[in-house]
């Protein structure tokens, strides 16, 4: 079975209990005012300049090269929309259910821990969730820098899940991961 096929089923299972109400208070927006505003913008420009600086500085030629075998940076290569339009925000969609939506809210509702706690244990879980860089590259660069970015990211993202709902994670994760993806195949891959 295919990866695309095996995450569409997963992303389509996890959002049936939505359907049902659980956890629905962190689906849309909440608070909005301008400091909330304000964060959003600032971790947005932040989380884009680090990865900028990351794609420059962060990996040598031979991470660059394995690199190319990513579905994302291969799509931009040969023009793959589907994957780009379609398969890359499913996983996207994916990946905001399971670690910002149930895991956060779980253990925010169910386990009553502390927010704080509950979006720093699921931003290391993330973390931890990108280690299959490790089993596709093989490279220990490549694996500490997604493991440290995602948790950047996963703080970020459980602040605005708090703040702004599930819908706001799914387009600013798409959003970030997408330019980096686009930056590095832009910088490195594409035929001038």
């Amino acid at each position: 079975m295919k990866k695309s096929t095996v995450i569409s089923i997963i992303s389509v299972v996890l959002i049936i209990p939505i359907l049902f109400g659980v956890y629905t208070e962190n689906f849309i927006v909440r608070d909005a005012d301008l400091y909330t505003i304000l964060l959003l913008i600032l971790g947005f420009s932040l989380l884009l300049f680090i990865g900028k600086i990351i794609n420059f500085f962060g990996f040598n030629n031979y991470d660059i090269e394995i690199m190319r075998r990513h579905d994302v940076i291969n799509a931009f290569i040969n023009n793959n929309r589907i994957v780009l339009w379609i398969f890359f925000p499913v996983t996207m969609i994916m990946e905001e259910l399971i670690f910002r939506y149930y895991l956060i809210s779980f253990l925010a509702t169910t386990l009553q821990l502390k927010i704080i706690l509950s979006i720093l244990i699921s931003s290391i879980a993330f973390s931890l969730y990108h280690i299959h860089t490790w089993f596709s590259y093989k490279s220990q660069a490549i694996l500490l820098i997604n493991l440290s970015y995602t948790l950047l990211l996963g703080l970020y993202l459980g602040y605005l899940f708090y703040t702004l709902g599930f819908i706001v994670c799914i387009l600013i994760h798409y959003l970030i991961a997408l330019y980096l993806y686009y930056n590095l195949y832009r910088k490195n891959f594409r035929k001038i």
